[in-house]
């Protein structure tokens, strides 16, 4: 058999890790069934597609590569099926969290001879968040967060609040208006629901 095809069937039960493991933030808060791993990163995906083709329409200017950001957006959590979900208050025992998922990113993408390499650039890009990609996906990544946390909100769930008090979140979409206008909607939006409790 061809090492290129056992090496994919070994990336395939990576993946379909991530859509067995629950985002551990929202089971702390209490959410007993929280999206999977892989929901958010459809979420993630979907968005970034969304939201950079309006970037890319109204700032022909900006240098910005939409396939690169999606290309991002699908693995910016892949990492995640080798060390977990590790949650915000979680973060400050573990320092070195990117490096240890650069280090999983790259046992998982190195079984690929040939195009492994590519994948595991695209995602120490992203996580050191050098460029405007990795930086619009790190925005898109928090924002997909936002969305979902509204959601929660939205059917009962009043224990996420905490998420829109971070405001290291809200300085990621500062370099993008676009994104930090829906943020900034969103965030008006939960404050409006506030005041009616």
């Amino acid at each position: 058999m061809d090492s290129s095809i056992e090496a994919l069937e070994g990336i395939f039960s990576d993946y379909l890790i991530l859509k067995k493991l629950p985002r551990t933030g929202w089971k702390l808060r209490g959410i007993s069934t929280p999206e999977s791993i892989a929901d958010h990163c459809f979420g993630v995906t979907f968005l970034t597609m969304l939201i950079s083709d309006w970037v890319k329409r109204f700032h022909k200017e900006r240098e910005f590569d939409p396939l690169k950001a999606l290309k991002m957006a699908l693995i910016h959590e892949i990492g995640e099926c080798r060390i977990g979900d590790i949650p915000f208050p979680a973060l400050k025992y573990f320092p070195s969290k990117s490096e240890g998922e650069k280090s999983a990113v790259k046992d998982i993408f190195s079984q690929l001879p040939d195009m492994g390499s590519h994948y595991i650039e695209l995602f120490c890009e992203f996580e050191d968040s050098n460029t405007t990609e990795a930086k619009f996906v790190k925005a898109i990544d928090k924002l997909e967060m936002l969305i979902t946390a509204a959601e929660y909100e939205r059917i009962g769930f009043r224990s996420v609040s905490d998420f829109w008090e971070n405001a290291k979140t809200f300085e990621t979409f500062k370099e993008f208006p676009e994104i930090d206008l829906i943020a900034q909607r969103l965030l008006y939006n939960h404050n409006q629901s506030c005041k009616s409790l």
